[in-house]
């Protein structure tokens, strides 16, 4: 029988490999490390809003980066953390004092991301003009010393006195009253060099980040912006990478290659909602003509997922919610998290599972299935167009263009065929097709129905003093040499006929029927 101790005899050791996971093993994208600092600087910007201290308008997030220092610097005009608080915040790991509140950040861990990345990690602060500045300095060599030495074992609050160093300076005359201030130092190179390339930063924190839509390019951005004041946490921030603010990436036209491009015709919204008719979140997706695939360049693919207008997960997070997952490329919209209906993991490329989450995963799968139809019902309409469009050339080019048949069977035969054609385009114009196609189409069938058209026969025009001083041999090498031309560029045999019958008709003569033909009398 199991015996039942009512506490551990032994006290339970928390390894310094933990250290190892909150630092390098947290993220997959080494870019994530700005939507966790840039989360922190929100969250210290709204508490700054409502104590007063600064207005929406006026708040600002900077991120500097600097090629020459290979250094990254990342600050706030947020509340800060005063000094009797900050150096116990800023060194205590999984213990945020953010749980339980409305704020994005709430598990105290991620503001260590970015020690992964370079040799030294500093925090600055204050939050009053009185204070001095708190200091947290975090030293990835000695780290790295301390885990190569695999004999050494030691705890997770002995590696943080070890490679944490706690200072306090005094202000300048230029230091904010109240601020919050990241700075990675000699950041390592790494795969691209991403964390430095300034295109890759601004790329990422345009669909990542709490920025606003640019009204400029985007004419649907203030509608939207409308639609989504319902959510009591979707604000946006102004955030600035070396000097330039930073928008969110959708704009009118959407353009697919060099030469091709789509545009936005509208907004289409819709919610989901719990069993009980409470909302999880607000969604909407752009209406486009859904042509194909968008270009990752465009920065726009995909149905995103926000939290606090913070996304979570990326681009794919719902491509197995489509019919096709190549489908969820071809999409451009958002889903914005209601009242913290959700709650992300600690990598916020998802959400934990709770029954909310369960019943957002089903309308996403409706809403999937529903697009998924969209995009499918799209393609089958462009290629019927294209059918269309090569089928209507053949019969325009029979009740159109000034054509020469070899006898009256000929000609009954291309009508009989043209028939055909016809009842097959009809079954494909009912998948619709563009109203261009649509009036040629209805064209050529009125003149299919009309019996004043008369056709041009080889032997109305045919110019027998040609044929009587050619030789039969030079005839049929001419017969086959023009078949071999024309074969593979002809569209119908009746093309590669009127090649044949050019040298062998009288063009007055031709030129005269055919103008009879073709004006009815």
């Amino acid at each position: 029988m199991a015996r039942v101790v009512s506490e551990i005899e032994k006290k339970p050791v928390i390894g310094r490999q933990l250290f190892d996971i909150v630092t390098s093993g947290m993220y997959d994208n080494p870019l994530m490390i700005y939507r966790e600092y840039i989360q922190n600087s929100v969250d210290s910007i709204d508490l700054a809003i409502q104590s007063e201290l600064l207005s929406h308008e006026s708040a600002q997030i900077s991120i500097s980066l600097n090629g020459h220092n290979r250094s990254i610097v990342i600050e706030d005009n947020g509340q800060g953390l005063d000094n009797d608080t900050a150096h116990g915040i800023l060194t205590n790991l999984g213990c945020s004092p953010k749980e339980g509140t409305s704020q994005r950040g709430f598990r105290g861990i991620g503001r260590l991301g970015g020690l992964a990345y370079c040799d030294e990690l500093v925090f600055e602060t204050r939050s009053a003009g009185d204070e001095l500045i708190s200091v947290v300095r975090w030293n990835r060599k000695e780290f790295d010393a301390i885990a190569a030495d695999t004999r050494r074992n030691i705890t997770l609050s002995e590696m943080i006195q070890a490679v944490a160093t706690l200072e306090y300076d005094d202000p300048t005359e230029e230091t904010p009253l109240h601020f919050f201030r990241v700075t990675l130092r000699n950041v390592h190179r790494f795969h691209s060099d991403m964390l430095m390339n300034l295109k890759s930063v601004t790329d990422y924190l345009a669909h990542s980040a709490p920025v606003p839509y640019n009204h400029q390019t985007f004419f649907y951005a203030e509608e939207i912006e409308q639609y989504l004041s319902d959510v009591s946490d979707y604000r946006c921030y102004q955030i600035q990478v070396n000097g330039r603010q930073v928008f969110r990436p959708y704009a009118d036209e959407v353009k697919l290659s060099t030469n091709s491009s789509d545009k936005i015709q509208g907004i289409e919204y819709y919610q989901f909602k719990t069993v009980d008719g409470e909302t999880i979140a607000l969604g909407w997706y752009a209406k486009t003509q859904f042509l194909a695939t968008l270009p990752n360049a465009l920065n726009v693919k995909g149905i995103r997922i926000r939290q606090g207008n913070i996304e979570v997960g990326g681009e794919h997070c719902l491509d197995d919610k489509f019919s096709e997952p190549r489908f969820s490329g071809w999409q451009i919209g958002e889903i914005h998290v209601v009242n913290n209906s959700l709650k992300p993991n600690a990598r916020r490329d998802g959400f934990e599972h709770t029954p909310n989450f369960e019943r957002f995963l089903e309308q996403a799968h409706a809403l999937g299935r529903h697009l998924s139809s969209v995009c499918r019902k799209s393609s089958n309409t462009r290629i019927a167009s294209v059918r269309v469009q090569s089928s209507l050339e053949q019969l325009e080019k029979l009740f159109n263009d000034p054509l020469t048949y070899i006898d009256e069977e000929h000609y009954q035969q291309a009508v009989e065929n043209s028939q055909t054609t016809l009842a097959s385009l009809e079954k494909l114009a009912n998948n619709g097709i563009p109203d261009d196609l649509k009036a040629r189409f209805d064209a050529v069938r009125e003149k299919m129905e009309s019996a004043s058209h008369k056709p041009v026969l080889l032997e109305h025009v045919l110019d027998g003093r040609k044929l009587k001083h050619t030789d039969p041999k030079d005839l049929l090498k001419h017969v086959a040499r023009t078949i071999i031309e024309n074969y593979s560029t002809s569209k119908s045999p009746e093309d590669i006929l009127q090649q044949i019958f050019a040298n062998y008709t009288n063009s007055n003569f031709a030129s005269h029927m055919v103008n009879a033909a073709y004006s009815g009398k």
